[in-house]
């Protein structure tokens, strides 16, 4: 596995992979037509923020970015295709996320995800800090925090 920087001509395999991920959890074709419209990664967000790649002999499979801002990373994408979901790539991919954040010197990573990722996140140490409404259906979808100086989140008053 060899994380290395996205570039803008693979943002069609991006899209299959975020694609992939989210039908996963057995969303409806309109719901996964939204999401491709709505929220699914482009080249301009490759260009301009840091977004990682997965490869594994040469493929790509699996990707995480974001937007850092101040001290706060913005995780947007986390997404792992379905070739390899259950194998490990999610905290490998955590992993490689955290260390990016921790050496670019931020210091809390916020994200939303869906109710079926909530179990992973708790246990890479994030902390659900309420819900938020979805961009693609409005429905409630939790809100994660994350610590990197402390590597977990142990209640909100303890993440700066």
């Amino acid at each position: 596995m060899v994380f290395e920087p996205a570039v803008m001509k693979e943002t069609d395999r991006l899209r299959i992979i975020a694609r992939e991920s989210e039908a996963h959890w057995g969303y409806d074709k309109a719901f996964m037509d939204t999401f491709d419209r709505t929220f699914n990664i482009t080249g301009e967000f490759i260009a301009r923020y840091p977004v990682f790649c997965v490869r594994e002999h040469g493929e790509i499979t699996a990707f995480w970015g974001g937007m850092p801002e101040e001290n706060v990373f913005h995780l947007e994408y986390f997404y792992i295709g379905r070739q390899v979901i259950k194998r490990g790539y999610g905290r490998r991919m955590w992993e490689h996320m955290t260390a990016w954040c921790r050496g670019e010197g931020m210091e809390r990573v916020i994200f939303v995800t869906s109710w079926q990722a909530v179990g992973f996140y708790e246990k890479m140490g994030a902390l659900q800090d309420g819900v938020s409404r979805s961009l693609i259906d409005g429905r409630d979808i939790p809100r994660f925090i994350y610590c990197i100086k402390q590597g977990t989140c142990l209640d909100l008053k303890s993440c700066p």
